[in-house]
C-alpha cells in the first residue's frame, strides 16, 4: 500500500529527503527518517488510518498486534528533473500478532517479492 497514489502527497517531501531509510510504525503512524523523528509525510498516518479500520472490519483489536512495521529504504533519483530515473522503494513489512510472525518484502510490481510466514 505504501507505493499506492497517495505517495505522491509525499513526493514533494520525500525529494526534499533524496533518499534513505523511513521506519513507520503503522500501530501509531510515527515515523523515523535516518532514525529522526519526521512528521511531514503523510503516508505513515494514512497507513495508520486504514491499518486500524481494516482490523475494526475484521473484529481484531488493536492490543492483539505485537508489532506492525514497515521500513522502506528509498532514493528518488532526482523524481521530476528532465532525463531523471524513476524513485525506487524497497519495502519491508512486519506484523507480529498471536505468537506468529508474518513478513513482506516488496520492490515493486516488476520485481521478485517475498512473503513469509513464522
Amino acid at each position: 500500500m505504501f507505493c499506492g497514489w497517495q505517495l505522491a502527497n509525499d513526493f514533494d517531501e520525500l525529494n526534499k529527503l533524496s533518499s534513505g531509510c523511513l521506519e513507520i510504525d503503522v500501530k501509531t503512524g510515527k515515523c523515523l527518517f535516518n532514525g529522526q523523528a519526521n512528521s511531514k509525510l503523510t503516508m505513515p498516518l494514512v497507513l495508520n488510518d486504514w491499518f486500524l479500520a481494516d482490523l475494526a472490519e475484521n473484529n481484531i483489536q488493536l492490543p492483539e498486534v505485537d508489532k506492525a512495521e514497515l521500513q522502506v529504504k528509498f532514493n528518488m533519483n532526482e523524481f521530476g528533473k528532465k532525463n531523471g530515473k524513476p524513485p525506487e522503494f524497497k519495502c519491508s513489512s512486519k506484523l507480529v500478532s498471536g505468537g506468529n510472525t508474518y513478513t513482506l518484502n516488496y520492490e515493486g510490481e516488476n520485481s521478485t517479492n517475498e512473503v513469509t510466514i513464522t
